[in-house]
């Protein structure tokens, strides 16, 4: 993966728990997708997907990215990030991939394709 401004901003707003940053990242309809372990979801607008992000990581003592990258695409953006998370000393880290429409450089559509939790021993 290749340093992406807009990828690095993503994976920031996610860690970051920054609604404000992620919203300002996506357009007001962006849609986002995903087949999770715990069955698919669909969100439809700004503030249903910036509420699905806050969500996933609302419980955890911190979140922090350890890795983020991007690859532009004729107007799509590959995204990934690694993040490592805590909670009651036990970290995991959970990687995201996504491939995202783009329309006026924000988001409009997210395919989250890989989603994946791992504990870190040690």
């Amino acid at each position: 993966m290749n340093p992406d401004p807009l990828a690095a901003a993503i994976a920031a707003a996610v860690a970051g728990r920054d609604s404000a940053a992620l919203a300002a990242a996506v357009t007001g309809t962006v849609r986002l997708r995903a087949l999770l372990p715990g069955g698919p979801i669909e969100e439809h607008g700004r503030d249903a997907v910036v509420a699905r992000f806050g969500r996933w990581f609302a419980g955890l003592d911190t979140v922090e990215v350890a890795e983020a990258g991007g690859q532009q695409l004729p107007g799509r953006l590959l995204i990934h990030y690694r993040l490592d998370l805590a909670r009651h000393g036990t970290r995991w880290a959970c990687t995201q991939t996504s491939v995202c429409k783009i329309a006026g450089g924000r988001l409009a559509t997210i395919d989250l394709l890989c989603s994946g939790f791992r504990e870190i021993q040690g």
